[in-house]
């Protein structure tokens, strides 16, 4: 009898145990597959500024992560930076790239945007003097 009991109390740890399995499997895939769909990389040809700070041309790393987007060379150099956003963006286009949209003033390119592929995309700043865009990406770059 009590083997009998033992035998069932096996089986249903196990179940359980296959359960749990399951889902950490499946939690772990999900997380991965959210930040495959939330960073996108982009080759910028000249120096722009991202949060006040002055970055070189060069390839970079964008992340969308709880309400900030996190800029970071991909050639690991230099510290990342975080810019707040400030409102999302209705996607207006079916664009599957990425699109960067720069603020010019004077000789600056200042980062406003982020269309990260397939998504809305982030308002990073919000320039109240008169200035040119500059796109990067996108079905219409322009300069």
């Amino acid at each position: 009898m009590r083997t009998e009991s033992r035998t069932r109390a096996v089986r249903r740890l196990s179940h359980i145990g296959f359960v749990v399995a399951a889902l950490v499997i499946g939690v772990a895939g999900f997380g991965t597959m959210t930040y495959a769909q939330s960073v996108t990389r982009v080759k910028i040809d000249f120096a722009f500024v991202a949060g006040g700070k002055e970055m070189p041309a060069g390839a970079y790393d964008f992340e969308a992560d709880s309400g900030r987007i996190i800029v970071r060379a991909q050639d690991g150099k230099g510290t990342p930076i975080m810019m707040a956003v400030i409102t999302r963006l209705g996607r207006h286009d079916a664009d599957t790239d990425a699109e960067l949209i720069f603020d010019k003033i004077g000789d600056k390119f200042l980062l406003s945007e982020v269309w990260i592929p397939d998504a809305d995309g982030y308002l990073l700043l919000n320039t109240p003097v008169d200035h040119e865009h500059r796109v990067l990406g996108g079905s219409r770059p322009h300069k």
